[in-house]
């Protein structure tokens, strides 16, 4: 009864995405096929869904966007385009947009050993002479695992602990966070893929090092300003909470859907276990890690789609350029075969998945799940937000894109 109280027709509120931002004019808001809505609705109750926000970018335009349900169950607080989130990996494609714009003005190339760029020397243990690259890095293939350490950096608020700190930690012996049997394959660099978070902290902090600015500051000047995205940060300090989609984890019988990292009760951060067994939707509070790069942005679906528009316009957007021409196609070249062997014929870019021309990638972290698909030769692409883990989103993702046709 309750689940019909949130997903019933009568209260299940949805709220149009028009938005008029500078940097969308000309945006048309039309309307996709009669049940898109019906199969939305169905989706969400199916996958036990608080609130859903999602956009199609068709010939350089936010063709449609719409938002679903429910930011906050309690109070309620309606999920729009406009609501912020942490979007997980998608993440990841800023760090990679970073390192090549960095490559792009001659200050590094992927293929350098990153001990050039640094003071201290990163090397898996196991292998001391073979050197890691940026193209490894950005690639899944430098040896680098995630080791329990990653998992404890999860916490309630912004870390307390600089990614400058983190990463030597981590890769310094002796230091805070170093474990040479958790924190590296057995494996040699290049040798195999294995997905990994940390090498995106290590990646942004090498942009520091050869940038000059904290990485939060290179994405304001270099990135977030020239698009638009006025409201997008890497800090919880730098946006209006009060923007914020609550992160819920769906709990039945006690037992939560979705990672159980962090060391928090049953997968959720900042609830306690008497909390997930009473409540049907354990809402997380709003954490962060020091190693936030690889997971941890904070957007919404309007303003990652001035991102993905200049994606699909070869690195620019009305004028505003944030890659060389030629470098958004270098990105989605495929190098190799996925890291993950159960996903047959998906392939890696520098950063970027790709299957059958569709390119993008996907998030998900407790209470959260995230989808950015594009198709460079059409230049249409949609995205997808969900409040919760474990929904998901592929299904949601291809019938959006067999909606572009009709907008």
């Amino acid at each position: 009864m309750r689940e019909n109280a949130i997903y019933g027709r009568r209260d299940f509120l949805s709220v149009s995405g028009l938005y008029l931002g500078r940097f969308l004019l000309g945006y048309r808001s039309q309307i996709p096929s009669a049940d898109l809505d019906d199969f939305i609705y169905k989706k969400m109750e199916r996958n036990h869904i608080p609130g859903l926000a999602a956009a199609i970018v068709r010939q350089r335009q936010v063709r449609w966007s719409k938002g679903y349900g429910w930011a906050s169950l309690d109070p309620k607080i309606k999920m729009t385009p406009d609501t912020l989130q942490n979007i997980g990996s998608i993440s990841k494609t800023f760090v990679g947009t970073a390192v090549m714009q960095l490559r792009d003005q001659g200050a590094l190339q992927l293929d350098d050993n990153i001990d050039k760029h640094l003071d201290f020397s990163v090397h898996n243990p196991k292998h001391a002479h073979s050197p890691i690259t940026f193209r490894q890095l950005m690639t899944h293939r430098s040896s680098i695992a995630d080791g329990s350490a990653y998992a404890r950096g999860y916490g309630c608020g912004d870390s307390p602990i600089s990614l400058r700190d983190w990463i030597k930690g981590y890769f310094i012996a002796g230091g805070a966070f170093y474990n040479p049997e958790e924190n590296f394959h057995p494996w040699a660099p290049g040798e195999k893929g294995e997905y990994n978070n940390v090498a995106f902290g290590l990646l942004a902090y090498l942009v520091e090092v050869i940038s000059g600015l904290s990485f939060s500051e290179y994405c304001r000047q270099r990135v977030f300003q020239p698009l638009g995205m006025n409201e997008t940060s890497w800090y919880l300090a730098d946006i209006n909470i009060a923007h914020h989609a609550v992160p819920y984890s769906y709990v039945t019988r006690g037992v939560v859907r979705g990672p159980s990292w962090g060391g928090s009760a049953q997968g959720v951060i900042g609830a306690s276990k008497q909390t997930l067994v009473a409540d049907r939707y354990a809402a997380n509070c709003l954490y962060n890690h020091p190693n936030y790069p690889d997971g941890f942005l904070r957007t919404s679906v309007h303003q990652l789609a001035h991102y993905l528009l200049a994606y699909v316009d070869n690195g620019s957007l009305k004028g505003r350029r944030i890659l060389a021409e030629g470098t958004v196609a270098e990105m989605l070249r495929p190098l190799y075969p996925e890291v993950d062997p159960n996903i047959r014929g998906l392939r890696q870019g520098l950063v970027w998945h790709g299957h059958d021309g569709v390119w993008g990638h996907s998030g998900g972290d407790p209470g959260i799940n995230t989808l950015l698909n594009f198709n460079p030769s059409s230049g249409s692409g949609v995205i997808i937000f969900v409040n919760t883990w474990g929904a998901e989103l592929d299904e949601v993702g291809e019938r959006l894109l067999k909606e572009i046709d009709s907008l």
